[in-house]
């Protein structure tokens, strides 16, 4: 069995535990219990569970972001060597010079959280510092100061504006998710936005055109 067997067996055991128990209660000693593999294997591959539950999430929405994308929408981490990098996180989609289209990518976001929704409303409860809901806070951070970027192109902007944007952005697309795994009532995660898909960029994007209309008046 190679590396990213070992890995899948891991996370595929870890998440059926999460669906006989709550995920809190489930331990290491579990996990390679389900497995028949040892203590040693496990850390070999994963530091703790919180690294388990990150890795998990990447692996599935990196596959489903290459099961929609081509590889050259893909964005991938740089300079990083962790067992992560390997999977995309994002995509990079113009519509236009200084436009964004992303709606593509938020709707494979929900849909990875749609099939294992049990799993990570469970892991998105917890905001300890090295949880889920934090990691992707600071996975996406960045990510969405590279799309300000793009839709400024070159305009000025002032950086703690910029910072505000991005800061605004990350936390309005992460709470409406991890909002919507939390509510029983609702069946999709991806909604009904229609017309708003794109909510996101063309909000940024309508925001940085007014600052920069006040700003040349």
């Amino acid at each position: 069995m190679n590396a990213l067997s070992t890995m899948l067996l891991i996370a595929d055991t870890f998440v059926s535990l999460c669906d006989e128990m709550p995920l809190k209660k489930v331990s290491i000693s579990d996990i390679i219990e389900r497995t028949g593999k040892n203590r040693k294997t496990f850390y070999y591959h994963f530091e703790n569970k919180e690294c388990l539950i990150t890795w998990i999430f990447r692996y599935d929405l990196g596959q489903e972001l290459k099961k929609r994308f081509p590889e050259s929408a893909l964005v991938y981490e740089e300079n990083s060597n962790d067992s992560i990098s390997r999977f995309p996180y994002y995509i990079l989609q113009k519509s236009g010079v200084r436009s964004l289209d992303h709606s593509e990518f938020f709707e494979c976001f929900g849909n990875v959280l749609e099939a294992k929704r049990r799993f990570y409303t469970q892991a998105l409860v917890d905001n300890s510092p090295y949880s889920l809901r934090n990691y992707l806070y600071n996975l996406y951070l960045p990510a969405l100061r590279t799309d300000i970027d793009t839709i400024l192109s070159n305009r000025y902007l002032p950086n703690e504006n910029i910072q505000f944007l991005a800061e605004f952005y990350t936390c309005a697309f992460l709470y409406y998710y991890i909002r919507k795994c939390d509510q029983p009532t609702v069946e999709h995660l991806t909604g009904q936005a229609g017309p708003f898909a794109n909510i996101i960029h063309s909000s940024l994007e309508m925001q940085i055109k007014e600052a920069q209309l006040r700003r040349n008046l």
